[in-house]
């Protein structure tokens, strides 16, 4: 059965709610700052990803599109919002939301970002730029040692402004 198709069981707990919310926006920080290790850490082995680039089964093939989708990643913040979260079959957790994507600096810049965290980059024009919204659903699951971990993330009704994509 796939994500779309598994059957909500119930809302979780308040506690399980805000485990999930939090660990999806901490993933997100990851893609921020480009935290490879982490990144892949949050997901399952045998993760799947459903992106309009291509689709990925596995860590391997997850890390390789992550090596591709990287150029675009760097002077980008990704926002979350309108989380929602309901308990699937077989006790998995799903977070279904918004992100936007902002661009704060030209890819070719984003080292500074870095570098110089306490200045203010000001630009002539065009930057902050909101350039990605999608909505994203990540179906979770607790791993052995009891952390969460992504078995399913799909992104899907993606708008992009190509403008300023890097």
């Amino acid at each position: 059965m796939s994500v779309s198709q598994t059957m909500i069981t119930k809302e979780p707990e308040a506690q399980t709610a805000f485990e999930a919310v939090n660990f999806v926006n901490r993933i997100n920080f990851f893609f921020d700052r480009w935290e490879v290790e982490h990144l892949l850490a949050s997901f399952t082995d045998d993760v799947i990803v459903d992106h309009p680039l291509g689709r990925s089964v596995g860590k391997p093939a997850l890390s390789e599109f992550l090596k591709a989708y990287e150029p675009i990643t760097h002077g980008v913040r990704r926002h979350n919002a309108n989380h929602v979260v309901d308990t699937v079959e077989g006790g998995d957790v799903r977070v279904t939301y918004y992100i936007l994507l902002v661009r704060i600096a030209p890819s070719s810049e984003a080292q500074t970002l870095k570098e110089k965290p306490m200045s203010i980059m000001e630009y002539d024009e065009h930057f902050p730029k909101l350039i990605s919204y999608a909505q994203v659903t990540d179906t979770l699951t607790r791993a052995g040692d009891g952390q969460w971990k992504v078995r399913h993330k799909r992104v899907e009704n993606v708008a992009e402004d190509k403008v300023h994509h890097f």
